[in-house]
C-alpha cells in the first residue's frame, strides 16, 4: 500500500507587481564585484549621431560596455516567501497559516553588456555605397 504525502507549497501572484531589471554580467565584471575591493561603476550616455540615438554605457575602469535591452521568450518570475491567508469559508479563529510563495514580479526583458572596442579601429564611413558608385556614371541627357 502506497502512502501519499501532502507537501504542496501554495503559490499566489501579488496584485502589485514590482519593477525589476536583470543585468547579465560578463565573468570578468562578476569577479570584480565579488572581490574584496569592488570597484565603482558609472553609467553614462553616448553621443547621438545623425543616424543613431545615444545609448547607455557602463564604465568600469578603462573598459566600457554598451547596455542593450533584449527580450526573453520565457519570462522570469521573482518569488517571495509568504504565508497563506484564510479563505472565505475558513474560520479566522482556528485557521493556521501555511508557508507559501508569491510572485512579486515577472521579467520579460534583461539588459546585456557588450564590450565596446576602441573607436579608432573602425574608420568612419564617409560616403554611402550608392553615392560612391553613382559618381562614375554618365549624367542622363535631358530631352
Amino acid at each position: 500500500m502506497s502512502t501519499q504525502y501532502n507537501n504542496d507549497i501554495p503559490f499566489s501572484a501579488s496584485h502589485h507587481q514590482e519593477a525589476f531589471k536583470l543585468l547579465e554580467l560578463p565573468p570578468e565584471l562578476l569577479a570584480l564585484l565579488e572581490s574584496d575591493t569592488p570597484p565603482t561603476f558609472t553609467i553614462t550616455s553616448s553621443a547621438p549621431t545623425a543616424t543613431t540615438p545615444g545609448y547607455a554605457i557602463l564604465c568600469s575602469g578603462d573598459k566600457k560596455y554598451q547596455m542593450r535591452q533584449k527580450n526573453t521568450s520565457n519570462p522570469i518570475m521573482i518569488l517571495q516567501p509568504s504565508t497563506t491567508q484564510p479563505a472565505e469559508g475558513d474560520d479566522p479563529e482556528t485557521f493556521i497559516p501555511a508557508p507559501s510563495v508569491s510572485a512579486i514580479s515577472k521579467i520579460e526583458d534583461t539588459i546585456e553588456l557588450i564590450l565596446q572596442e576602441e573607436q579608432a579601429k573602425a574608420p568612419p564611413k564617409v560616403n554611402k555605397w550608392h553615392e560612391k558608385f553613382a559618381k562614375g556614371r554618365p549624367a542622363k541627357k535631358e530631352t
